[in-house]
């Protein structure tokens, strides 16, 4: 069978299957970027340079402003792939939830579909914002627990990430308590990471009854 004729359903394991790719790559990226360069090891060695084109310069200190550029650009690096994690794993999480939803509600998808923002970040979908609801159906599946302990920690940080990525500007939660904004937003992207993982197992057991008669 070429890919052009596979079956909905393997074309939309596949979808699942890259976004779970990408996810995995930035948090990869995103960890390395933290690990890569000690900061708190630095220490400023006096010494200064002058140029005699400019006499009456200010003395350069070169290991300062060596230090200066490389924090800069660490911190720049770092951050930037902070941002990959957190939107491939929001992209996983709900694009997972996305697939799932449809095939237990007997629909068949060719792929993931997903929407992107203004800025270029992943749209939580509105049937899953600010998280995926709980699904029936799954009662015989043997990860129905972790699943459910993965979507109850999504919960917890959802409507706090869902309002600082801007999705949910016109409705802040009561709840919204900005003591627990570095904590919440630090957990998110590893909670979404891991709802995906799980919400792409999910799928693979909903798909068990398209899939055996194809193999018979």
């Amino acid at each position: 069978m070429t890919r052009t004729t596979l079956p909905w359903f393997e074309t939309l394991t596949d979808s699942v299957a890259a976004l779970g790719a990408a996810a995995r790559e930035a948090r990869i990226a995103h960890r390395a970027a933290g690990a890569q360069y000690n900061l708190n090891r630095l220490r400023p060695v006096d010494g200064a340079i002058t140029d005699p084109c400019q006499p009456s310069a200010v003395p350069d200190r070169p290991h300062d402003r060596a230090l200066l550029a490389i924090v800069a650009a660490h911190l720049a690096h770092e951050s930037r792939m902070a941002e990959l994690y957190d939107d491939a794993a929001a992209a996983y999480a709900y694009g997972a939830a996305w697939a799932l939803l449809r095939v237990l509600d007997g629909q068949q998808p060719q792929v993931v579909e997903l929407s992107l923002q203004a800025d270029g970040r992943t749209e939580i979908p509105d049937e899953l914002f600010p998280v995926p609801p709980a699904f029936e159906g799954l009662d015989a599946w043997d990860g129905l627990q972790q699943f459910e302990q993965a979507r109850a920690e999504l919960e917890r940080v959802g409507d706090l990430w869902a309002y600082v990525r801007g999705l949910d500007l016109p409705d802040i939660p009561d709840t919204f308590d900005p003591g627990d904004v570095n904590e919440k937003l630090a957990a998110a992207p590893d909670a979404a990471f891991a709802y995906g993982r799980l919400a792409e197992s999910a799928l693979a057991f909903a798909l068990l009854d398209h899939r055996h008669p194809h193999r018979r």
